[in-house]
């Protein structure tokens, strides 16, 4: 089992319009609201080690994330290890293990799928919107082509490097 996510960024100007290019392309719409991400650590250990651990609660659902530093590639590629969890238990665990929240920030997303892709549309506070592609590269070329977006609408850094100044 391969443990590697691929995902493009965009900045997103005209949220209205790709709704409607998602619709034409067949994506479905199987989400959306408010999610709230906490990254945990314990004495920098896991920043030390490029690893990033998020707890991300939405609606009723919360994951537990570790993601690892990118690696070289087209898009950006990264090791990621997700699992569903009870948010208050995994909280309280995480919590007496020693570990604690470094870094928090809320988000609105629409989640679409199309194919084996996902498709996100966000919107961060003070930052603004964003798409994101995740799937095959071959899948995020075609996604990105269909939609309109060029290499030069790619957003190259993360969330936790936008709002945080945290390189992973």
């Amino acid at each position: 089992m391969a443990f590697v996510e691929i995902e493009q960024k965009y900045r997103l100007k005209d949220p209205k319009r790709v709704r409607g290019l998602l619709q034409k392309i067949g994506a479905k719409k199987v989400a959306g609201g408010f999610e709230s991400n906490e990254f945990f650590d314990r004495d920098g250990d896991l920043r030390g080690k490029c690893l990033a651990m998020r707890l991300r609660k939405y609606g009723k659902g919360a994951t537990l994330t570790l993601k690892g530093s990118r690696m070289k590639a087209e898009f950006t590629k990264r090791l990621e290890i997700e699992t569903p969890v009870d948010y208050i238990l995994m909280k309280k665990i995480l919590c007496l293990a020693g570990f604690k929240v470094v870094m928090c920030y809320k988000k609105e997303r629409e989640l679409y799928r199309l194919g084996r892709s996902h498709i996100t549309l966000d919107r961060l506070p003070r930052f603004g919107r964003f798409l994101e592609i995740e799937g095959q590269s071959q899948s995020i070329k075609k996604i990105e082509k269909k939609l309109g977006f060029t290499r030069t609408d790619r957003e190259e850094r993360s969330y936790l490097q936008m709002m945080f100044g945290w390189k992973l």
